[in-house]
């Protein structure tokens, strides 16, 4: 998909210029998409319209950050992987149970005896959390399953402000 980039872009993330190129590669994308066609159904319109976002978006973003090489790579190749799809009834039964399977794990665990075994098992809980919150970033950043955890929080904040122009530039389009 042949789109409009400019290489002064990477630095100007929140900018006024970089809303300006994703919302031309949007426009672009949505044309050559034929999204207006009335032969399409809401589905695979949704889901053009999504390519389309994430195509612009990445082709505004440049080639600089992992994560825009790597959605750039799933778009072409066909794939999507992004946006998983889940059933809410199943995570919410299941997050309730793991809720109090927690509960009922720390009300059963043993206390440390003293002081240093203490700070040993906090230093243990920390990075759970942290392994965990990286696996689960890992999951939502394109390309993150590569990452060590550093680059990843790095990639993270800039898809973070990337999305954030991404969804003002489509708010544009919403009010126009």
């Amino acid at each position: 998909m042949l789109m409009y980039a400019s290489p002064s872009l990477s630095m100007l993330q929140g900018s006024k210029q970089f809303k300006h190129a994703i919302l031309k590669n949007l426009l672009l994308g949505l044309r050559k998409g034929g999204v207006a066609s009335r032969d399409m159904s809401f589905h695979e319109r949704k889901n053009a319209i999504r390519h389309a976002a994430d195509a612009a978006l990445a082709t505004a973003r440049g080639v600089a950050p992992c994560w825009s090489r790597s959605l750039t790579a799933e778009l072409s190749h066909g794939r999507h992987l992004r946006h998983a799809k889940s059933r809410p009834s199943e995570c919410k039964s299941r997050s309730k149970m793991v809720c109090k399977n927690k509960i009922l794990r720390r009300s059963l665990r043993p206390r440390p005896k003293s002081k240093a075994t203490a700070k040993a098992a906090r230093v243990v809980v920390a990075r759970t959390m942290v392994r965990r919150r990286a696996r689960a970033l890992r999951e939502i950043v394109p390309g993150g399953r590569g990452m060590d955890e550093c680059t990843l929080l790095g990639e993270t904040l800039d898809y973070a402000v990337s999305l954030k122009a991404q969804v003002d530039a489509m708010q544009l389009l919403c009010y126009c």
